[in-house]
């Protein structure tokens, strides 16, 4: 890949990224806030995207699970469901926001698609549209495939919810690296 083609790359995340708004990632903040217990989830490269986030909560003490662990117990009212699709018409992600639903916990989607039938069914929605114009001329690089560009902006958008949170609750890295894994 020529450098040409990743500074393109790079510009096609920072156009996505320019249309997250920032009305929906305070809302997505305040869910995160206002729960007592946090479950996320995702399916393929979006779900390792959902893991990496779910490990950053527990940094910043949240009582944070992942679906589909085996450790991850049932979700309860108070409870914060975060689901993280692009296309948000996964089958089996369905179903958990209906299993949330019925246990009275708000859910969260971060999807591409805010038009999608999970995020029809959230609290709140975070929309990372990941749509391009077609390029032309000498810079004709084809986008990113199967979600990619997606699953960048998602680590980023995350990370920033993060970073938000930190301020919010008052803490420093310092603090987190307190918390973090011994294990490693």
């Amino acid at each position: 890949m020529s450098r040409r083609h990743m500074e393109t790359a790079v510009r096609d995340l920072e156009r996505v990224l320019g249309r997250v708004k920032a009305k929906q990632l305070k809302a997505v903040e305040n869910a995160i806030l206002e729960s007592d217990r946090v479950f996320v989830t995702g399916l393929g490269r979006t779900g390792l995207m959902a893991r990496g986030f779910a490990m950053r909560l527990m940094h910043l003490g949240r009582l944070v699970y992942h679906v589909g662990d085996v450790i991850t117990p049932s979700i309860q009212p108070h409870d914060l469901l975060i689901i993280c699709s692009r296309t948000g018409r996964s089958k089996v992600l369905g179903h958990y926001v209906r299993i949330a639903r019925k246990a009275k916990a708000r859910v969260v989607v971060v999807t591409a698609r805010e038009d999608s039938p999970a995020a029809q069914k959230a609290d709140v929605v975070l929309a990372i549209d990941d749509t391009l114009r077609k390029r032309s001329g000498a810079n004709n690089r084809p986008p990113p495939p199967l979600g990619s560009l997606f699953e960048q902006a998602l680590l980023i958008v995350l990370d920033q919810v993060v970073i938000d949170l930190m301020q919010a609750l008052d803490l420093t890295e310092a603090d987190m690296e307190l918390i973090h894994t011994g294990f490693e």
